[in-house]
This record gives C-alpha cells, structure tokens and sequence, in this order.
C-alpha cells in the first residue's frame, strides 16, 4: 500500500506497544502549530469523532499552537506545571464558568514545524527538542508522542524524507508515531480529486484536517473510525474516503512494526 518499506526497515525501533493505545485515554494535549489549529483546530474535531463513538469515552482536550512554530519555540514544562492551564471552561450554552475537578494529562502528541526534521539549518533542533520534551513530558507520568506531518501537495518527494527524520527520532526517544503523513500522501496518489490544501498547498484544507484528526483518533483509541457519524460537514463519499484511508494506513503501520518485531 504505501512505499515506505525499505525506509522503514532501516529505521528498526524499540516503540511502546501499540495494543496500549487501546486503553481509556481521558485527557490529551496537543503542542504545535498552525497544522493543528486549521478549521476550527484539530483538537475540536477529534472530540467530536470521540462523541460519535459510543463505544469510547471522550477525552479532555487541550491544544496548545503558536503559529509558524517550532518545537523550540514551546516551554512543554511550563504547559505541564502550571495547574492553571485546562482547569477551567466556559459552557457556550450556558454562558458559564464550570471549573474542571481532574487536571491530569495522559499523552501529549507534538509536531515540529513542516520542514523542521528535514531542513539542514533546523534537523538538529529537531532531535534537540524532541529529545528534551519527551524526558519533561515523561518526568511528569505522561506518554509523549510524535505526529508525522506531511507532505506539501506540490513536493510529494518529502514524505520519504519525513519518514527517515520521524522514524529515527522515534527510535532514539523510544516514542509512538501518528503517521499522518503516509494517508495525505496515498490521498494525494490515489484520490487526487480530494483537496487535502489550502492555497498555499501546505496547510490543511478541512478535508486535510478531518484526515489528521482521523489518524490521531485511530492511533489513540486504536478503533477504526469507519462508519463514524461525525464528518465535519464533508461530501460523505469524500468522508468515507479519508476514514477508510485512515484505518487502512494505521493498520498497515502496525502490521508493519508487528512483522519486523519493532
């Protein structure tokens, strides 16, 4: 399906198991940047994918992005210290205050920038801050992991570079991978009627980002989103799409690491 074999066998990693990503997640922090926060941001859609599922429990979500970031551009143990951040929300049905009675985090996923594992100037930083935040992140209990970007639409020769950058940083920090990259890039070779970019042919369209949410879903529940009632007001033959590509590219990334014994 996706042709990142003879990249990924170079990379062999010793990853948490992945049949742990079925257990009850109830709370989640996202860090990055514009990817995230696109259509609404990320973090909003993910919670609704959780609310169709009746068979899940919707976890707590908190995003936190700074436009055009890089992963040294965020202070994660700050995030993860001050007790005043996710402690509280405003109902907009109510117009009220409602204070939240558990703060505790159980995984936060990250992303660098888009080019920032594969640029000379920034790979370093890279591994730097991936490193550093996956120690504070685990110093307080907590599982990191690592989101795989993706390709921009008119530079599809990066995914095989992402992966080479991902894959190695997963390895060295021992960390689960959401390999969103590898759906936008069969939706790219496959369905190239599905914009997955805006203008910029960078960031996410809200095809693009129903994909991303989609593969962050799958990989925290490890539950196929098929069938999900919540489409993000999408065509639902386009939907429909993006969650079979989504399971698909989950299933095969574990089958992956499960053949290899990784």
């Amino acid at each position: 399906m996706l042709k990142f074999l003879a990249v990924f066998i170079s990379f062999v990693f010793a990853v948490s198991s992945y049949s742990d990503s079925a257990k009850n997640i109830s709370s989640i922090m996202l860090i990055g940047n514009s990817f995230f926060y696109y259509n609404n941001s990320l973090h909003n859609h993910l919670g609704d994918l959780y609310d169709a599922d009746p068979d899940l429990d919707t976890p707590r979500r908190r995003s936190i992005t700074i436009n055009g970031s890089s992963l040294s551009w965020h202070d994660v143990e700050s995030y993860l210290s001050n007790e005043e951040i996710g402690s509280f929300k405003i109902d907009s049905d109510t117009n009220t205050y409602e204070p939240y009675e558990k703060l505790d985090i159980d995984v936060v996923v990250m992303m660098d920038c888009s080019l920032c594992p594969i640029n000379d100037e920034r790979k370093d930083s890279f591994y730097k801050y991936v490193k550093k935040h996956s120690e504070t992140i685990r110093s307080k209990g907590i599982e990191p992991i690592l989101f795989m970007s993706w390709p921009y639409k008119n530079k599809p020769e990066m995914q095989e570079m992402l992966e080479k950058e991902f894959f190695k940083a997963s390895k060295i920090n021992n960390l689960r991978l959401i390999p969103a990259g590898q759906a936008f890039l069969y939706i790219n070779k496959n369905f190239p009627n599905i914009n997955l970019y805006t203008k910029d042919l960078r960031h996410p369209s809200k095809e693009g980002t129903y994909l991303a949410a989609l593969m962050v879903f799958a990989s925290l529940s490890n539950k196929s989103p098929i069938g999900n009632t919540f489409m993000m007001d999408l065509d639902p033959e386009v939907a429909e799409i993006l969650q079979k590509v989504a399971w698909m590219t989950h299933e095969d990334f574990q089958k992956r690491i499960m053949d290899f014994g990784l």
